[in-house]
């Protein structure tokens, strides 16, 4: 059963661990900088994350973690010993990136700055997720229980979030493991991530017969099928609350300018901060499709390509409160939101996360990315008075 219990950040911050801990980052931000630096330039797009999964593996072993290991998922996966031998909490930070392998990502060095794709996402909220366990280690920090790190696969894009829900998966068949909360180190010093945004992606291929444009026509078209069905697409009404949304991303299709298409197809994204708006604008728009396909003589195959679940924790919740005392030591609106991160996964499971960012920079997900390191000066000790304030909730409320 849930006990009450009420976060006292000012109190944390006194304790003389914490107190260690802090004073241990300070004089090792450089340390992180550098593992920034190493991270970035390890190219790792979504489901081809193997060399980083297996550099934070080696970090792991190198911090003295236990049960270290890069799973099915592509993960790197740890164990940090606490009191009970019952792992009851993740902390984790995706390594995968939406940049394809051959992008330069060589880091450059301003003075203010370090510039390269993928830097901040999620380069940046990985070291610091190492940076936090080196501060425990040196602080002599026990938990109550055991904790596991993980560097996650397959947040981005198409990744879908396999490797968090991989992660969780293996967890839940352990007779050692009951997680029972998350905080994932993702984005910017921004606010708290306590609500998860719900997505459905649907690959969708239409099929004519086609034929010369001339000679055949006016034989059936893939390509106009598709474009009728793209019309009445962009006429959907969706709710503004709860927020939903839909947008065809991606068009392909046809051979040549006088060749009529006989395949074509396109990617359709489509999102919601709750279950049920997602699940209607998914229907709409499988029976305009179907409607399209039949009026314009095609036929079509859907294959669902992206599933992100729909979850989320009040505004209220004990964990948001911790991150938001916490955010006020260091002066930051900590402002609650909905986004797509690892935490959607366990949030759709009952599982109370939040995702906290940890750094500030600008340009995320274009090859001009930055982060600027001063922000480290509060990205990592709020990283610490949040993840040891999590530990303290769940120790005192289950």
């Amino acid at each position: 059963m849930t006990k009450e219990w009420s976060p006292d950040i000012a109190a944390l911050a006194g304790r003389p661990d914490v107190v260690r801990m802090n004073e241990f980052m300070a004089d090792n931000v450089e340390w992180v900088v550098e593992e920034i630096v190493n991270i970035c330039e390890i190219p790792a797009p979504s489901y081809e994350e193997d060399e980083r999964a297996e550099y934070v593996a080696e970090k792991f072993r190198e911090l003295g973690l236990s049960e270290v290991h890069v799973d099915a998922h592509k993960n790197a996966v740890a164990r940090y010993p606490g009191e009970d031998g019952t792992i009851r909490m993740a902390i984790t930070s995706h390594i995968d990136t939406v940049f394809p392998k051959d992008t330069d990502v060589r880091v450059r060095r301003t003075e203010d700055a370090l510039a390269a794709p993928g830097i901040g996402d999620n380069s940046t909220s990985t070291a610091v997720m190492l940076g936090l366990i080196k501060a425990w280690k040196a602080a002599d920090f026990r938990p109550p229980f055991d904790v596991v790190f993980s560097g996650n696969a397959c947040e981005e894009g198409l990744g879908d979030l396999n490797g968090i829900k991989g992660l969780l998966d293996d967890l839940s068949r352990r007779d050692d493991a009951s997680i029972a909360g998350m905080v994932a180190l993702d984005g910017k010093l921004d606010g708290i991530t306590n609500a998860g945004i719900g997505s459905r992606r649907l690959k969708v291929q239409f099929h004519a017969r086609g034929g010369h444009s001339w000679g055949a026509f006016p034989s059936p078209s893939a390509i106009h099928a598709l474009g009728a069905c793209v019309a009445d697409i962009a006429r959907i009404t969706v709710p503004e609350n709860p927020r939903t949304s839909f947008n065809v991303g991606v068009i392909e299709g046809g051979t040549s300018v006088n060749t009529i298409a006989e395949n074509a197809s396109m990617l359709i994204d489509m999102r919601s901060e709750a279950l049920e708006p997602l699940r209607n604008v998914e229907e709409h728009v499988r029976k305009i499709i179907d409607k399209g396909c039949k009026e314009f003589e095609a036929t079509y195959d859907i294959e669902v390509v992206g599933d992100r679940p729909v979850g989320s924790i009040p505004e209220d919740h004990p964990l948001v409160e911790v991150a938001r005392q916490a955010g006020a030591r260091f002066d930051l609106s900590m402002p609650t939101r909905a986004s797509s991160t690892d935490a959607n996964v366990p949030l759709s499971r009952g599982i109370p996360a939040i995702t906290l960012g940890v750094y500030d920079g600008e340009d995320t997900h274009r090859v001009s990315e930055r982060m600027f390191p001063s922000s480290l000066e509060v990205g990592l000790p709020l990283s610490v008075l949040v993840t040891v304030g999590a530990v303290d909730w769940l120790a005192g409320s289950h």
